[in-house]
């Protein structure tokens, strides 16, 4: 019996990168009078929905009964990528923040991260529910 399911592995996998992805907003914004700063992002949707269809990042072959498979499912093996920001013209300061485009992007993040963690808690919220009608 799988106590914790592909939707919580999926879930909990979502969350710590959601939040990874908020410290490099973050660290942007505090960054924004830096003068020489380049902005990153933390991208990982890609990744993270190939693994979803089963198309992890590593695929692993069985080929005798007695070996070991992978262990889990593929969205523990999901990590992000870090690239820079496309930058436009740059002002003097040569710091290609976007401080409206920064604060747009921890908007949607902190939805997403709120989202899946409602998800995440009715979800325990249900196994809960069966650990007490199974007494």
């Amino acid at each position: 019996m799988m106590i914790f399911d592909r939707t919580m592995q999926l879930v909990h996998r979502t969350l710590d990168l959601r939040q990874a992805r908020q410290r490099v907003i973050a660290s942007n914004i505090a960054n924004e009078e830096t003068p020489g700063y380049r902005a990153t992002d933390f991208n990982f949707r890609d990744s993270l929905q190939a693994a979803q269809r089963g198309q992890g990042p590593v695929t692993l072959a069985v080929t005798q009964g007695k070996h070991f498979g992978p262990q889990g499912d593929g969205f523990q093996r999901v990590v992000g990528t870090l690239s820079d920001v496309p930058a436009g013209d740059l002002p003097l300061d040569a710091n290609s923040v976007n401080m409206e485009l920064e604060m747009a992007k921890m908007s949607d993040n902190a939805m997403q991260y709120n989202g899946a963690a409602a998800i995440m808690a009715i979800r325990l919220r249900q196994l809960m529910g069966a650990v007490r009608d199974a007494r």
